[in-house]
């Protein structure tokens, strides 16, 4: 790591960003299954307690760091004159979370110079708190690392979008499995649980949190279908979407996996806009066409 990078972190008190997030894990608990989710203009699930979380971890982090900017999937970017950019997703899983199911996370992700390096992520009600200084990867403070068994049988664990079944022809003999949360399916992958995850394409506060955990737990990201490490993400802070789909996983799980996915359709780069205070269009309407 660059010696002003970790200048930067060190000046980030990740006991005090952990009661942070907690906290905002209290709000969203305040309103799980009490809540009903509305559609955006983008035609994305939002409920109170995305604002009301946003809001929250902004307020916070910007008396803390008064000069660093500010973007998250439900507001407007609120730009500093500091190198370092925090990304929130408030809720990352909204639909998991407006259908009552466990699997949701609160995401916070640090920036410097447009690459994600360190972040957290908590799953509330399971109380997992995954998150990385940079350094190493912790889940509720027990170091991780990713599955490096290098190994493929029945039980193989691989997560996948919720729409994977008319986007990618998938070939193995293991399981997937879509539990509604991209930031999640990454850090289940950092901890060794699942061997790699399919994304698909991805806004910046999807994957700024999660993304440093991965990498410090020994994993990796991809682009689908040509194997490259995506290059531009700095560009996804104006609210774009990856042009690519995504791949994360173990290194010996990105080359195995990048054989047996296949994308049905041809992602169209320049398309992949998000809408100004959401999460953006759904795979096909940035543009796809089928195979």
């Amino acid at each position: 790591m660059e010696t002003y990078v970790a200048d930067l972190l060190t000046e980030v008190d990740f006991a005090w960003l952990e009661q942070l997030v907690r906290r905002a894990g209290d709000i969203a608990l305040r309103h799980y299954r009490k809540s009903t989710a509305t559609r955006k203009k983008d035609n994305t699930l939002v409920t109170v307690a995305d604002g009301e979380i946003e809001h929250f971890l902004r307020d916070a982090l910007a008396k803390a760091f008064p000069h660093d900017t500010l973007l998250g999937e439900e507001m407007k970017t609120q730009a500093g004159t500091g190198e370092r950019v925090w990304a929130i997703d408030p809720i990352d899983g909204t639909a998991a979370y407006a259908a009552g199911l466990p699997v949701w996370a609160i995401s916070v992700g640090i920036l410097v110079r447009g690459e994600p390096v360190a972040g957290v992520v908590y799953l509330p009600v399971v109380d997992e708190y995954y998150y990385s200084d940079g350094r190493v990867a912790r889940l509720n403070g027990e170091q991780i690392h990713v599955d490096d068994s290098k190994q493929v049988n029945d039980e193989t664990l691989l997560c996948i979008t919720s729409e994977a079944h008319r986007h990618y022809r998938i070939d193995f003999k293991g399981k997937t499995r879509a539990f509604g949360s991209s930031a999640a399916h990454i850090c289940f992958v950092a901890r060794g649980s699942a061997a790699a995850v399919v994304l698909g394409h991805q806004a910046l506060w999807d994957v700024a949190g999660a993304l440093p955990v991965l990498r410090a737990a020994g994993g990796d990201l991809i682009c689908l279908p040509d194997g490259e490490p995506p290059s531009d993400i700095a560009s996804w802070i104006g609210g774009r979407k990856s042009p690519c789909p995504l791949l994360a996983g173990a290194p010996w799980a990105l080359k195995y996996f990048l054989n047996r996915v296949t994308l049905l359709y041809h992602p169209q780069r320049g398309l992949e806009t998000s809408g100004s205070t959401g999460r953006g269009r759904t795979d096909q309407e940035q543009g796809e066409h089928p195979v």
